[in-house]
């Protein structure tokens, strides 16, 4: 059967488009191969434009969103499409010099702000609420590694004196509610400390080892439904004050670490039927391994669906530091209606690696999710994603250490990666090394970024290259960031160097 939309006219593909119709199920999939023939063809090098530090889009891609550099002010564009006439051939032309500007691009709707004199805007994170258009934003004061560890603090893990979330009606800029955390630790890089499902919002205390589950109304007002730590029911706390136990703060563990060593322990219990060498696999197990179990802390959550959430445990080392590969860790699920945890895995299970590997999107399914956001390419639902994935695990020199990079990623980090098309396994080559749909700074190179077509492996569709079109060598450090809009053939890219002036490059079809 012949393939749907596989000509390398773009006029052959619009008539196509009128006169057939892809397979039930596929309609998306099938109208984004169209983008094959629709590329940015076109870079204008070092824009004029604010000097702001950039973001990312929305999903929906209705917004732009950027920080002030002093991480004060919230600023909030909206994409348009640039407009010129000529009285000849425009494609013969250069670009009018108005037109190579910042605001011929994107409009700006509005600058808030949004930190006080001593707390500043976090510019890795931010959350979008599609259905409301609301958005969310963290501040924080200056993060203290000395602090003294308070009463159920967790002795090692550093301090901030104020952490404030925003949620923002990206619309108007109205700052609708917000939520205070005072003397704790949350980890706001890249968005890791908070993960949003449908309505729901997750916050990760590590200071005070807490998951606290708020609820984003309508109204635009953040009300927290749920705790989970010290005491993972409403009347823990009300059960034990009742029966006389005034001293539980010193004398029991966290409701939340009591459900773990529970599992483990009736987990170790089970594997072995023999009543009289029971004892001793439990001595050997579950006791030998006691105080590690012990002091184990949560590092990471996600929802898996309104009811279950997905927790990582580690040590307190590996909770704070970035490199967490060689750490031993759990995975749990956890049931917030039971308080129960249904499943544990720790991060050299392969059994764990089959799931990760074959059901990939269930860890970021949100029904929430943009049309474009839905079809991000992953190992779970691209078969050439799967074999970049067993090309890699073939190479590895051993399985297990494999694994325990793999389920580095996991719990997923909520709205990491672009929805682009142009990312698109099935479409576009690219090296991950230089650029991915993964939202992280990377290191510049002085070649372009080359996208090729999966189709006619010999066939560059276009390339991104960052930073000054001079060319000139220049040996000093420089990183690189690039958002590309969900659906338009638009991209920026921004070259930051230490001391140096950013440099954003705009790429997009002519």
């Amino acid at each position: 059967m012949a393939r749907f939309f596989r000509s390398g006219n773009l006029a052959s593909r619009v008539f196509d488009r009128q006169l057939l119709s892809p397979r039930r199920g596929a309609a998306v999939n099938t109208i984004r191969q169209f983008y094959e023939n629709l590329v940015p063809s076109y870079t204008i090098y070092d824009i004029d434009c604010p000097d702001y530090s950039f973001r990312k889009f929305t999903d929906d891609g209705k917004y732009l969103v950027a920080f002030s550099r002093n991480h004060q002010d919230l600023i909030v564009y909206r994409p348009i499409w640039l407009t010129y006439s000529c009285n000849e051939d425009c494609d013969s032309h250069d670009l009018p010099a108005k037109t190579k500007k910042f605001d011929s691009f994107f409009k700006q709707l509005y600058s808030i702000p949004l930190a006080s004199s001593n707390e500043y805007i976090c510019k890795d994170f931010f959350l979008y609420m599609e259905c409301n258009q609301f958005g969310l934003f963290a501040t924080s004061t200056a993060q203290r590694n000395d602090s003294t560890a308070t009463d159920g603090a967790i002795h090692g893990v550093p301090s901030i004196e104020k952490i404030t979330f925003y949620l923002v009606r990206l619309e108007d800029g109205v700052i609708l509610d917000e939520k205070a955390f005072c003397n704790d630790f949350i980890n706001l890089s890249h968005s890791i400390g908070a993960y949003l499902y449908e309505d729901l919002l997750c916050i990760v205390s590590l200071r005070y080892q807490t998951v606290h589950i708020l609820q984003i109304r309508d109204s635009g007002n953040l009300v927290e439904v749920r705790r989970i730590g010290a005491f993972c029911r409403e009347d823990d706390e009300l059960f034990l004050h009742s029966h006389a136990q005034t001293g539980y703060g010193g004398s029991f563990l966290p409701g939340i670490k009591q459900r773990l060593l529970s599992y483990i322990f009736r987990k170790t219990w089970n594997e072995v039927p023999d009543q009289t060498l029971r004892v001793q696999h439990l001595k050997k197990k579950f006791y030998f391994h006691f105080q590690d179990y012990v002091d184990l802390i949560i590092w990471k959550v996600q929802f898996l669906d309104r009811h279950h959430l997905f927790i990582k445990f580690g040590s307190v080392d590996g909770g704070v530091s970035r490199s967490t590969d060689q750490n031993l860790a759990f995975f749990a699920v956890y049931n917030m209606e039971t308080t129960d945890i249904v499943s544990l895995y720790e991060n050299s299970s392969e059994e764990l690696y089959s799931l990760f590997e074959q059901f990939y999107d269930h860890f970021h399914a949100n029904p929430q999710d943009s049309s474009h956001g839905k079809f991000i390419s992953s190992h779970s639902n691209d078969v050439h994603a799967l074999d970049q994935l067993r090309t890699i695990k073939n190479k590895a020199s051993s399985s297990s250490q494999f694994v325990k990079k793999m389920m580095v990623s996991l719990p997923y980090t909520c709205q990491s990666q672009s929805p682009s098309p142009y990312f698109d396994l099935s479409l576009f080559r690219y090296d991950e090394k230089l650029i991915s749909a993964i939202d992280r700074h990377r290191h510049c190179t002085e070649h372009p970024i080359k996208f090729i077509s999966v189709r006619q492996p010999n066939v560059v569709k276009f390339k991104i290259k960052p930073g000054s079109d001079s060319g000139a060598s220049d040996s000093r450090a420089k990183r690189i960031s690039s958002l590309f809009h969900p659906f338009f053939p638009l991209a920026l890219s921004i070259q930051q160097t230490y001391m140096q002036p950013t440099v954003v490059n705009i790429h997009f079809r002519r």
